[in-house]
């Protein structure tokens, strides 16, 4: 069995690390012996076959003017993957550009790609939160938030999670979640200082092959060192 991630516009989408995310994935896969096939999507690149999970990171206001319309030609292709059940993770930027519209500036609105039924204003006042935590199914996810968005989820949509610490969509809670899709403002890579997030998206990727994801002891001694990564953040959450 092979997993194929893919990662969209790794080279103007990674401005806090998110291509982290990928690695992240690929990493536990392999560990658990399951072989990976990683690739990128840039400008100029032809999509490829169907993979079985896509990321894409953030990225400045200015990158996002200049690949709407890059995200405008896949567009299609990329709902139909997220309907088909392929896994999406898109963070910040990524995931607003995945969204139905961004408001970059009073004259400039611009289109996503309607993965997420989300619309956002990116006119917003700066937000940086050292130790930004989401409470949800994952239990504790934690990592940092570096945004300027207010982001409105359409009725019926659901977020990821309730914001603990920090200001997420802007209302209380972060992202969104639709079918195997998930789009979040969370960074740090989010995928490597959340374990239980990553291996639920990878879990969700590989049910689709037919197999099963088993971890081992390898994976344990992992997350002990990630977990004292985490402690440091979470020892910054308000008491």
């Amino acid at each position: 069995m092979t997993v194929s991630i893919l990662e969209l516009f790794s080279n103007d989408l990674a401005l806090n690390g998110d291509t982290g995310n990928r690695r992240a994935l690929a990493h536990r896969l392999e560990l658990a012996g399951i072989e990976v096939e990683q690739r990128t999507y840039n400008p100029g690149d032809t999509l490829g076959i169907l993979p079985d999970i896509v990321v894409v990171g953030t990225g400045s206001s200015s990158a996002q003017r200049a690949l709407a319309p890059e995200f405008a030609q896949i567009a299609e292709q990329l709902r139909e993957w997220a309907k088909a059940g392929v896994v999406f993770l898109a963070a910040g930027a990524g995931f607003h550009l995945l969204g139905k519209t961004i408001k970059l500036d009073s004259n400039t609105v611009i289109e996503g790609a309607g993965v997420f039924d989300v619309t956002v204003d990116a006119t917003a006042a700066r937000i940086v939160t050292e130790a930004f935590g989401i409470d949800g199914q994952f239990g504790l996810l934690i990592g940092t938030e570096n945004h300027s968005a207010v982001t409105t989820l359409a009725q019926g949509m659901a977020p990821i999670g309730a914001v603990r610490n920090g200001f997420g969509n802007g209302d209380g809670l972060e992202g969104a979640v639709v079918g195997n899709a998930y789009g979040t403002h969370l960074h740090g890579p989010a995928l490597v200082l959340n374990p239980v997030f990553a291996d639920h998206l990878i879990s969700l990727a590989v049910a689709r092959t037919g197999d099963t994801y088993i971890k081992n002891d390898k994976h344990d001694e992992l997350d002990q060192t990630i977990d004292l990564a985490r402690e440091i953040l979470i020892g910054k959450l308000p008491r």
